[in-house]
C-alpha cells in the first residue's frame, strides 16, 4: 500500500460520546452526551417526555463536559469539529418499530440496501453474503466501505462485513453515523462513514418488550427484556432480545413472475419446466402433461414448447430467528481509576428456500424410458427439465454466531490528563449450508442408464425409483467460516498548553489488531471432508490528533464567536498488504451565535478482506443472467482467489452550515465530495452485468461463445469444481473473482430540518425533514476507462432519498406519521431502458402510556402501541426484470420491501 500524503483543510469531529468508558473518575458513572449534541431524530419521544428538540447543530465547547470523549475526534471534552453526526436516541429506537438494529439504521435515508442484504445480493460484496446478513452501505459507495463499531472499538465479523444486528435494540443507548471519511481517526473500511452502536449505560430498572406484526404471508415477532443498576460509583446492564422472522415466498408475490406481460414487460418464461421441451436435431417439442411414452409419441408437435416461470418457489426474505444479548458494567476504584466494560453475544439463524433446480439434460438412447420422435434418427437429445416434482427443494439453512467482549481501565495522571488500556476478544461462526444439490455426475449416469432401477425419467411420469433420486441428489455445499479478533489499544489524552481561547488538547494512542480466519469448504457428494484454510492478519496502528480553539466564549468578538482547528494523522500497517499514512484537518467558524460553518478534508483507505484475496470458494457457479435483448442466458462465473488485490483509497471533503433559530428551528446542509480509486470489485453475483458487457471489453471479466466453453473447461480440467448443472454448451463465462478494477467519484448534499412547535393546550407537534441528494455519480470499470454517469439507474445509488415524519404529544397519547420517498429511475438492464416510478410508503404509530406522564403505581411504566407500516399499501414499483437468484425480478430489492402492509402491536413495561 501506497503512502498517502497530507492535502489541506478539515478533519471533523464525528460523532459523539463512546459511552461510560469515558465517564469522569467522580461524579455519575455514566457521561451523558451534551445537550445540544447534533442529532437527527427520526422520530418522537416514547419515555413520557416531550418531543426532544435535537437537530444536527454543532457542540459547541460549552455543551460539552471535561471528561466526555467525542467518538469521531478522541479529543477529550472537544466538540466535533468541520463535520455533522446523525443520531438515532432511545426515542428513535423505541418509536422506530425496528425489531432488530440493522433495520433501524436502514431508516436513514444516507443508508442504501446495496449488496450485503438478506434479500438483495446482486450487487457489489453481496456474493459473500452467505449467511443473508445485513450490514449498512452509506450513499451506496460500497457495503464495506463504512465501518461499524461497537462502544467506540473495533469488533468481531466474519471477514466479510460486520452485521448491527449482533447488538439488541434493547441494549442499545442510541446509534450515531458519520458520513464522512475518517481513516485518520479509525483506519481501514472508513472510507464513506463511520456507525457507531453505543450500548446502555443508563438504564436504572427493568425494561421489558414485546411486539407482534402481521402482513399478507408473512409475519414476525420479539420479546426482549433488559436490567440496569446504577450506583454512585458505577453501574451495570444486561438486555436479551429474541426475534423471529418469518419467510416471504417469491410464489406469494404476484409481480416475482417471469411472464411479465400483463405488467407491460417481457416474457422471461423458461423451457426448463415440468414436464420439460425436448429439443432433437434443433427441433423443439412440448411433452405432454401427461407425460411421454412411445405411444403417444406421435402427439408431439414440432416447433412447440412449454414454459413456466423461472426460480419457482424461492424465498425473497429468508426465514431468520436472533437472539442476541449484551452487556456493560462500569467501577469506578478511588479518586484516580475506573475500569469498565463491554460485551455481546449473538447468534442469528436463517434458513432460506431456492428455487427448485432445473437443468438441460442430455438425454442418450440408452436411457430406459427413451422416446424417440417422429423422423429423429440422432442417438440423443436434450431436454430443458425442472425437478421440482422429483427432488426436494436444496434448503439453505445456516447461521451466523458472534462474541465479544472489551474490558479496560483509565488512570488520571498529571495535569488532566488521563490514559486509557482497552483490550478485545471475540470469536465468530458462520455456517451456510445445503445438502441435497444435484450431482452432475450422477445425474448423467442416471439418465444414459438402460436399467429402469438405475435410470432417470425426464418425460413426467415419476418413474425413476427413490434411490437413484437419492443418488442424484447427494451433492452438499457447506461453508463454514471462523473468526478471532484480538484488539489492543492504549491512549493518551490530555491539554497540551493553553490559548486565550482554551487548551490545546492532544489524543494520541496505539492500537493493535490480531486477526486469524478460516474458511472453510466442502464442495462435492455426501461425505466430502471440508477443507480448512487458515490466514492471519496483524494490523499496527498510531495516530495523534490536536485541537486548536482560537476563539470561544472565553475571548468571542464580533464576527469572531467560535473558530476551532483540528489535525489528525494515522499510521497503520498490516503484516500482508503493506503501510499507510492518512491525515485529516478541519474547521468550525460561527461568526454569530446559532450559525456555524464547517469543512473537512482527508484521505482514507480500505485494505481488502481475507476472504476478498484468498476467496470464500474456488468454484464455477452455473447461474441464470439477465438478458437484454431476449430470455435469460444460462452461463458459468468462477469465483477464487486473487493474490494481487491492492488497497483501496479514496479522498473525501465537505463543507457546510448549522443554523438554529431560537431552540425551535435548526437547520443543516453539507456538501460532499467522495473520489473513490483502486475499488475492489467483483461481479460473481451480478445477474445483470449483460447490461454493461461493452464496458467489460479486453477486460477477460465477460467471454463468450466458444471462448467461454474452452475456458470452462479448461478451468473443470485444472480441478475446479462445478456448483449447480453444467449446460450442453457453454456459451457465457464471467471472471467473478475479486479485483482492483472500479473508480468512482460521488458529489451530493445532506440536509436536515427540525421543527418543534409546543402549545398550551393540543400538545407538541415536531416536524422532521432530512434526506440526500447527489449531484454527481460517476464510475469507471478501470482506473483508465472513461467515466459513465450511473446516478439513478438500477442497482446503483439513485439521486434522491429522504423522509419526513411528523410527531403530536398530548399526554399520555402519542402519535407519530413518516413517510419515506425514493425518487424513479431508469432500468437499463433491458433493452429499451424503462422509467421505474418513484415509490413513497407511509407509516403510522400511535402509543398510549397507560399511567400518564406522571402516573404512578403498576400501571406508570406501560406503553400500548399500535402501527401500521406502509399503510397505504403502496406496492413496489413494478421493474422490468426477470426474477433473480441473488434478488429482485418484477421488483427491485434494493429499493421496494416485497412486504407490503404491516400491522403491528407493541407492549413496553419499564419500571
Amino acid at each position: 500500500m501506497k503512502t498517502v500524503h497530507a492535502a489541506l483543510l478539515a478533519t471533523t469531529a464525528l460523532f459523539a460520546v463512546p459511552a461510560a468508558a469515558q465517564t469522569a473518575p467522580a461524579g455519575p458513572p455514566v457521561a451523558q452526551p451534551p445537550a445540544a449534541a447534533p442529532v437527527t431524530p427520526l422520530s418522537p419521544p416514547q419515555d413520557g417526555g416531550a418531543p426532544a428538540d435535537a437537530g444536527p447543530t454543532p457542540v459547541t465547547q460549552e455543551d460539552v463536559a471535561p471528561d466526555i470523549v467525542v467518538t469521531g475526534s478522541r479529543v477529550r471534552g472537544a466538540a466535533p469539529v468541520g463535520s455533522t453526526v446523525i443520531s438515532l436516541g432511545r426515542e428513535d429506537v423505541i418509536a422506530s418499530g425496528a425489531v432488530t438494529t440493522d433495520r433501524l439504521i436502514k431508516q436513514i435515508p444516507q443508508v442504501f440496501d446495496l449488496g450485503v442484504s438478506e434479500n438483495s445480493r446482486g450487487q457489489s460484496g453481496g456474493n459473500g453474503n452467505i449467511t443473508y446478513g445485513n450490514s449498512v452501505n452509506l450513499r451506496g459507495i460500497g457495503p464495506y466501505a463504512t465501518l461499524i463499531l461497537v462502544d467506540g472499538h473495533r469488533a468481531v465479523n466474519n471477514s466479510r462485513a460486520f452485521d448491527p444486528s449482533v447488538i439488541p435494540t434493547l441494549g442499545l443507548e442510541r446509534v450515531e453515523v458519520v458520513a464522512d471519511g475518517a481513516s485518520a481517526i479509525y483506519g481501514s473500511d472508513a472510507v464513506a462513514g463511520v456507525v457507531n452502536l453505543i450500548p446502555r449505560r443508563s438504564l436504572n430498572g427493568i425494561e421489558a418488550t414485546g411486539r407482534y406484526g402481521t402482513a399478507d404471508d408473512f409475519h414476525q415477532w420479539q420479546i426482549g427484556a433488559a436490567v440496569g443498576k446504577r450506583w454512585g460509583t458505577g453501574q451495570a446492564m444486561l438486555a436479551y432480545e429474541h426475534v423471529y422472522r418469518s419467510n416471504l415466498n417469491g410464489d406469494d408475490r404476484d409481480f416475482f413472475r417471469s411472464d411479465q406481460r400483463a405488467f407491460g414487460g417481457n416474457d422471461y418464461s423458461v423451457t426448463r419446466c415440468a414436464p420439460g421441451t425436448l429439443v432433437a436435431g434443433g427441433i423443439s417439442y412440448a411433452i405432454p402433461a401427461g407425460g411421454l411414452t412411445p405411444a403417444n409419441a406421435g402427439s408431439l408437435v414440432a416447433g412447440s414448447s412449454n414454459r413456466c416461470n423461472d426460480l419457482q418457489g424461492q424465498d425473497l426474505i429468508p426465514e431468520q430467528q436472533y437472539d442476541s444479548a449484551n452487556m456493560t458494567f462500569t467501577q469506578e476504584i478511588g479518586d484516580r481509576f475506573t475500569v469498565f466494560a463491554d460485551g455481546f453475544y449473538s447468534k442469528r439463524k436463517f434458513l432460506r428456500l431456492p428455487a427448485s433446480q432445473s437443468a438441460t439434460l442430455t438425454v442418450p438412447q440408452t436411457n430406459a424410458f427413451f422416446v424417440r420422435p417422429a423422423g429423429f434418427t440422432g442417438t440423443s437429445y436434450t431436454i430443458a427439465y425442472n425437478f421440482i416434482n422429483d427432488l426436494p427443494i436444496n434448503r439453505n439453512p445456516g447461521s451466523a454466531t458472534n462474541w465479544q467482549i472489551t474490558p479496560g481501565v483509565r488512570a488520571k495522571l498529571f495535569g488532566d490528563f488521563e490514559a486509557e488500556a482497552i483490550y478485545t476478544y471475540g470469536k465468530g461462526d458462520d455456517q451456510s449450508n445445503t445438502y441435497r444439490g444435484v450431482t452432475t455426475a450422477n445425474l448423467n449416469a442416471a439418465l444414459a442408464s438402460s436399467d429402469p432401477a438405475l435410470a432417470f425419467d425426464p418425460y413426467g411420469l415419476g418413474r425413476t425409483t427413490p434411490a437413484t433420486l437419492e443418488r442424484i441428489s447427494n451433492s452438499i455445499f457447506l461453508a463454514p467460516t471462523l473468526n478471532r479478533f484480538q484488539g489492543y489499544e492504549a491512549r493518551l489524552n490530555g491539554t497540551l498548553f493553553t490559548l486565550p481561547g482554551g487548551g490545546v488538547k492532544l489524543a494520541t494512542g496505539y492500537e493493535g489488531q490480531e486477526i486469524r480466519t478460516i474458511l472453510g469448504s466442502a464442495r462435492g457428494v455426501v461425505g466430502t471432508p471440508i477443507t480448512y484454510r487458515n490466514f492471519k492478519r496483524r494490523v499496527d496502528s498510531v495516530y495523534a490528533e490536536v485541537l486548536v480553539p482560537v476563539f470561544t466564549s472565553a475571548n468571542a468578538s464580533p464576527g469572531f464567536q467560535r473558530l476551532e482547528f483540528n489535525a489528525a494523522v494515522r499510521y497503520d500497517d498490516y503484516s500482508d498488504v503493506g503501510q499507510t499514512t492518512n491525515p485529516k484537518f478541519g474547521v468550525t467558524y460561527s461568526p454569530t451565535r446559532g450559525v456555524s460553518f464547517r469543512g473537512s478534508y482527508g484521505t482514507s483507505f480500505r485494505a481488502p478482506l481475507i476472504s476478498q484475496i484468498y476467496g470464500n470458494s474456488n468454484n464455477l457457479f452455473v447461474q441464470t443472467y439477465q438478458n437484454p435483448s431476449g430470455s435469460p442466458i444460462v452461463g458459468v462465473a468462477l469465483s477464487g482467489a486473487n493474490l494481487d488485490l491492492k488497497p483501496e483509497e479514496a479522498t473525501t471533503w465537505s463543507v457546510g452550515t448549522d443554523v438554529e433559530v431560537g431552540r425551535r428551528l435548526r437547520l443543516s446542509a453539507t456538501y460532499f465530495n467522495v473520489e473513490y480509486t483502486n475499488q475492489v470489485e467483483a461481479y460473481l453475483s451480478d445477474l445483470a452485468i449483460l447490461s454493461r458487457e461493452q464496458q467489460f471489453a479486453g477486460l477477460g471479466i465477460i467471454t463468450r461463445g466458444t471462448d467461454a466453453a474452452a475456458r470452462v473447461a479448461q478451468l473443470i480440467a485444472s480441478g475446479i469444481g462445478v456448483v449447480g448443472s453444467l449446460p450442453p454448451a457453454v456459451t457465457l463465462f464471467v471472471d467473478g473473482r475479486n479485483n482492483n478494477l472500479g473508480k468512482s467519484q460521488t458529489r451530493g448534499i445532506d440536509f436536515v430540518a427540525n421543527y418543534t412547535l409546543p402549545t398550551d393546550n393540543v400538545g407538541t407537534f415536531q416536524f422532521n425533514l432530512s434526506g440526500t441528494y447527489l449531484t454527481h455519480y460517476k464510475v469507471a470499470i478501470t482506473e483508465n476507462a472513461p467515466l459513465i454517469d450511473r446516478r439513478n439507474t438500477i442497482f446503483f445509488p439513485l439521486k434522491f432519498k429522504a423522509r419526513g415524519a411528523i410527531s403530536w404529544d398530548l399526554d399520555p397519547v402519542k402519535l407519530y406519521v413518516q413517510a419515506t420517498h425514493v425518487n424513479g429511475y431508469t432500468n437499463n438492464a433491458v433493452a429499451i431502458p424503462q422509467k421505474v416510478k418513484s415509490y413513497t410508503p407511509v407509516d403510522a404509530s400511535i402509543s398510549w402510556d397507560v399511567g400518564g406522564r406522571n402516573g404512578a403505581g403498576m400501571l406508570s411504566g406501560l406503553t400500548l402501541g399500535a402501527e401500521v407500516r406502509n399503510l397505504f399499501d403502496t406496492k413496489p414499483p413494478y421493474v422490468n426484470l426477470a426474477p433473480s437468484g441473488n434478488g429482485s425480478g418484477g421488483y427491485d430489492a434494493t429499493v421496494a420491501s416485497p412486504i407490503g402492509r404491516e400491522f403491528a402491536v407493541t407492549v413496553r413495561a419499564k419500571y
